[in-house]
């Protein structure tokens, strides 16, 4: 274990750490090193792929050594230059909206029933999806009674200064409480290799991400394997060729680490907007309390965590900086962040140029009209945002079939085009009651509660750019929220796990308002005071419960028998299958016990061919970028293996070996040892058999 984490780490620091670092004190105007830090991360992974992608596409090469080691450094050195002739940004570091009042005693009370009703459901005193109306009601009613309460209640003055809270600590207060929610970030991670065994890789897409990131090191392409963006796997491309490790054996290592990334985003985030305590219970929700978190971890979705939980989250960040002070640094910063989500993942290139198309339609004009410097500063950097979308875009979406399709110019729409088409309307939306299976008692409910809070008390908002910046968050959960109720959004799922980002984002804004509330109730006699105590540790309570149930989940098997390390049986198959890979590709059964084909290509080292069952290929969703007939080529093959068709199969596709999980339903391997004449057994153990 530690071997493995000292010969993957420093080179993790020297690609996605290091080279952002002046850059960020060049685009950046802040005084907090873990807002820096999270930014650093953001532009090292948004630039060094950047440069790796020119060169692999300038040389037709792929992922060398040489590339990872010139794209880290070009980035550094170009980012030193920028700050020794630009200077460090230099800017207001206020919070840019005020938090909310403390909420009274008419709102604590059904707040602290709801919380209470809730408790009930978690520890199964209660029980069934009915029990989510109630709390819910609860809940809406203690932001209906706040928000009523303030009417009797005086404006702050303008000239209030709103540190957070008002709460004055050390440096080294505020840094340790972030230190402990970050290693108990790190805890959900790495708890289950530690309890089960190093490496306790899970995850079953973790073996197309490590096909992918072969490619780019040998061909410096994914696009034939999957319609994926390349960001992701150019970077493991020059991690794994830096460190020596192959793609599978650097997911156990750092999987564990990116749900920090998205702790990071959100105390950023958060911090920005109200202060620096905040934003530490942001990172809390974040990270330890939010379900689609793990999800994401156990399923290995790792592009997931940088896209929607990171870079999205950054750029709405630097998106509310840029309603409060506008600047050409600012504006850069925007644009390289907001761009980079096309690299990453499609749903959250899907997310920012949807949030980006409402902020330009029906935020840009007014600002172009009212506050026009403020406004041609945006335009600016959404126009800049947009180029460089569409240059990372260009080859991934195949956009010039796609635009000359809607308009009319071909009968296609390319590979962008026809992956859309596959997604809309084939997935059915799980609805509100599997949110909690998502984001979890303490996301759902002090989230809901923090977005009545955010709209409420808009009374003491500080001008225009505070109002953009409430708009703009409860449009990004609103756009998430219906996402997730329809079949059209194309991923309702993802959506769903989404959701729960602006909502841990809320739930921080709506815990530390509680716990002022506690403050402000001495004053208010002891009934306020005992109310206000009790609704306290009753969210104290669900809040510790469920984060004791989440890090006992992440010390247990992976719920989910696919989401699981490889059986031993097929592990060593596909060693053997890597020891004797001489080229070519292989064929293997769909799947090999809860392992997917794409097992057997990652663990042998292939790239083809892949096998879908059936019924997969017919529902015709997520499908390869050549289309079906390859996958019934390869079902064919299995079906009848002496078939002329499967003869040429074999022959124009090269496959050397045949892959058979030997319990597959439907499929008799028997039948490649009854053509000796065509096939050999070059492999078997109890469960897999290969023949060549």
């Amino acid at each position: 274990m530690l071997s493995d984490l000292i010969r993957v780490l420093p080179i993790a620091f020297l690609i996605g750490v290091l080279p952002g670092w002046f850059w960020t004190r060049c685009l950046l105007a802040s005084d907090d090193y873990a807002e820096r830090l999270a930014y650093t991360i953001a532009l090292s992974l948004t630039l060094v792929p950047a440069v790796a992608l020119a060169q692999v596409y300038v040389f037709g090469t792929g992922v060398t050594s040489t590339v990872a080691v010139l794209s880290a450094g070009l980035v550094f050195l170009t980012g030193l230059a920028a700050h020794l002739v630009l200077g460090p940004a230099k800017g207001a570091v206020v919070p840019l909206l005020r938090p909310p009042s403390p909420p009274g005693l008419s709102a604590l009370v059904p707040l602290a029933a709801g919380v209470a009703l809730a408790l009930g459901m978690l520890f199964g005193v209660v029980s069934g999806d009915w029990v989510m109306i109630p709390i819910a009601l609860l809940v809406l009613a203690a932001g209906a009674l706040y928000w009523w309460s303030l009417r009797g209640r005086s404006l702050l003055p303008r000239e209030e200064a709103t540190e957070g809270s008002g709460l004055e600590v050390s440096a080294a207060t505020r840094y340790g409480l972030l230190s402990a929610v970050l290693l108990l970030v790190l805890a959900r991670g790495y708890l289950g290799p530690l309890v089960r065994g190093w490496p306790y890789p899970r995850g079953v897409d973790r073996y197309e991400h490590a096909v992918m990131a072969g490619m780019m090191m040998t061909e410096g392409s994914n696009e034939s394997f999957m319609l994926y963006p390349p960001g992701f796997h150019l970077l493991t491309a020059m991690l794994s060729r830096l460190s020596g490790l192959e793609p599978l054996g650097v997911f156990p290592v750092l999987a564990p680490t990116l749900p920090l990334l998205g702790a990071l985003a959100l105390y950023a985030l958060a911090r920005r907007l109200w202060g620096w305590e905040y934003g530490v219970a942001a990172a809390l929700f974040s990270g330890l309390l939010l379900g689609g978190t793990f999800m994401h971890f156990a399923e290995a979705r790792y592009p997931n965590f940088l896209g929607e939980y990171f870079l999205v989250v950054l750029t709405l960040a630097a998106l509310a900086a840029m309603y409060a002070a506008p600047s050409a640094r600012g504006g850069l910063l925007l644009a390289l962040l907001g761009s980079s989500a096309v690299l990453y993942h499609q749903i959250a290139s899907y997310s920012v140029a949807v949030m980006l198309g409402l902020v330009s339609v029906f935020f840009l004009p007014y600002l172009l009209l009212k506050e026009r410097r403020k406004g041609v500063s945006l335009l600016a950097s959404l126009a800049l945002l947009f180029l460089l979308s569409v240059l990372y875009a260009w080859d991934t979406y195949d956009l010039p079939s796609l635009v000359a399709g809607l308009l009319g110019g071909s009968e296609t729409t390319g590979r962008g085009g026809e992956a859309v088409a596959m997604a809309i309307g084939t997935k059915p939306a799980n609805g509100p009651a599997h949110f909690l299976m998502t984001l979890s008692h303490p996301v759902l409910w002090l989230g809901l509660l923090g977005l009545v809070l955010l709209i409420a008390d808009r009374r003491n908002a500080r001008g225009l750019p505070d109002a953009l910046v409430r708009l703009t968050l409860l449009m990004w959960t609103v756009l998430l929220f219906v996402g997730s109720l329809t079949s059209y959004s194309g991923f309702p799922d993802r959506f769903e796990r989404d959701l729960g980002v602006p909502l841990a984002l809320l739930a921080g804004l709506a815990l530390v308002t509680l716990l002022r509330s506690l403050w402000a109730s001495r004053a208010g006699g002891r009934a306020a005071f005992a109310v206000a105590l009790t609704a306290t540790l009753l969210c104290a309570t669900l809040l510790g419960t469920q984060a004791a149930l989440n890090l006992e989940e992440a010390a247990g098997p992976s719920p989910r028998p696919k989401d699981r390390p490889a059986p031993p049986e097929v592990v060593a198959a596909g060693r053997w299958l890597e020891e004797h890979n001489t080229g070519g590709s292989i064929i293997a059964t769909p799947y090999l016990d809860y392992v997917p084909s794409r097992g057997m290509l990652a663990m042998g080292g292939y790239t083809g061919m892949q096998s879908y069952d059936a019924a997969r290929i017919r529902r015709a969703r997520d499908l390869p970028p050549f289309g079906a007939r390859p996958l019934w080529d390869a079902l064919a093959v299995m079906y009848d293996p002496a078939s002329e068709r499967a003869r040429r199969v074999v022959r124009e596709n090269d496959v050397r070996y045949v892959v058979f999980h030997k319990r597959y339903p439907g499929l008799n391997w028997r039948l490649f040892e009854r053509h000796k004449e065509l096939y050999r057994t070059a492999f078997e153990n109890e469960s897999v058999v290969i023949f060549a």
